[in-house]
């Protein structure tokens, strides 16, 4: 299968904004609707963006209008922390940098490093392999 990612540098600067203090409320309001949900010890996925007034709404709004219509947000305060390793989605997502640095590694050997405002797409069925760099808030949309 040919890699058909696309990275986007500095597409999505609107994005930078999102602070730990942002996971954290979202985090709260999601244990209170019971859709929080805990990768490992070190890594958060709150799955509810948006749903209330604030930044978080305001960026799923502007993706909304371009067909991503699920938010998630991948959260990791730790310089190590574990990822869904090596797999492939069942629908096309791009991925985006909020805070810190995350690289992603291809079958096909090519990496992409991701600084905060980059971009990736990746279509459905592409393995990639998401790589820890440093404590981060990565956007992903589908």
């Amino acid at each position: 299968m040919t890699e058909d990612y696309r990275y986007y540098p500095k597409q999505y600067q609107f994005v930078i904004g999102i602070t730990w203090e942002h996971i954290d409320k979202q985090i709260q309001y999601e244990k209170e609707i019971e859709t929080y949900s805990k990768i490992s010890d070190t890594t958060d996925l709150v799955v509810n963006c948006g749903v209330y007034p604030g930044l978080l709404q305001n960026i799923r709004m502007k993706f909304s209008k371009h067909g991503y219509n699920d938010m998630h947000i991948y959260s990791s305060r730790h310089k190590e922390a574990v990822t869904m390793g090596r797999h492939n989605d069942d629908q096309d997502v791009l991925i985006v940098q909020s805070l810190g640095r995350m690289m992603y590694v291809f079958d096909n050997g090519d990496q992409v490093t991701l600084n905060p405002g980059d971009g990736l797409y990746i279509p459905k069925f592409v393995h990639h392999n998401p790589v820890h760099i440093e404590p981060r808030i990565t956007v992903s949309l589908s």
